[in-house]
């Protein structure tokens, strides 16, 4: 991979700042364009080892362009985590989707989904005040991705006649240290979780080589919560099941 030499530093910035756990101060008034974010995503990737076969886990959000990033290592509920930082941590509750085969194209997308399950992304930002940087130097950061946890995953066959009115009616909880903090229902910012799938597809085609059967993709938070390092999170979804993890103190 050739990169500019921009794009090279900020690559150069975001790996160490991973290494000495010390935030980068980026100039948020000069952010990269979409196409230079996607490409800082892919070094990075590269140089941390984290796809040698190909991503095999994705994060995907809105609808019309999408925005996308592919994931490192996912856990499996109940599973221990390190907090990203001090102070409050930011987790997303959502539900996460599993190819049982290879989708053919965009509008394929939807029948080669296998299985579903709750799952619990945590944030993470390599940079100094990441969580209000622009839009761009997220996606560049990796979709300020730090770590997913994953529940039992189900078949998806009873839930693929599923319609935008059905989704409006799913309730999701977010309970800490065994107290309920959050319920909603209806809450997934596009009104669907499977709405960016067909752009995904899309997208890992020019960018990765497409997806594969048994990739995961995360769809999009239903809660977003700020939690703290030692607590215990616990993300349900009717119907669906639940993830937890504790956040290490």
């Amino acid at each position: 991979m050739t990169l500019s030499a921009r794009n090279q530093a900020i690559v150069d910035h975001l790996l160490e700042a991973r290494r000495s756990n010390q935030p980068w101060t980026a100039p948020f008034d000069d952010a990269p364009t979409t196409e230079d974010a996607y490409a800082v995503q892919a070094a990075v990737g590269e140089a941390l080892g984290w796809f040698p076969q190909g991503a095999k886990a994705w994060k995907v959000g809105g609808k019309d362009p999408i925005t996308a990033a592919p994931l490192p290592e996912v856990l499996q509920s109940p599973a221990a985590f390190a907090s990203p930082g001090p102070g409050e941590v930011v987790i997303e509750a959502e539900l996460a989707l599993r190819l049982a085969r290879t989708p053919s194209g965009p509008e394929d997308v939807a029948a080669c989904i296998g299985t579903v399950c709750v799952s619990i992304e945590i944030v993470g930002t390599r940079m100094a005040n990441g969580l209000s940087a622009p839009g761009t130097w997220k996606l560049a950061d990796q979709g300020l991705h730090a770590g997913l946890v994953i529940g039992k995953e189900l078949p998806y066959a009873p839930f693929a006649a599923h319609t935008v009115e059905d989704w409006a009616r799913q309730r999701c909880k977010v309970l800490v240290n065994g107290q309920l903090v959050k319920e909603t229902t209806g809450t997934h910012p596009t009104g669907d979780p499977l709405a960016g799938m067909p752009g995904l597809v899309a997208h890992a085609a020019r960018y990765t080589g497409g997806l594969r059967a048994g990739d995961l993709v995360t769809t999009g938070a239903w809660i977003i919560e700020k939690v703290r390092p030692g607590d215990k999170v616990e993300v349900q979804f009717e119907g669906f099941g639940d993830a937890v993890v504790q956040l290490a103190a």
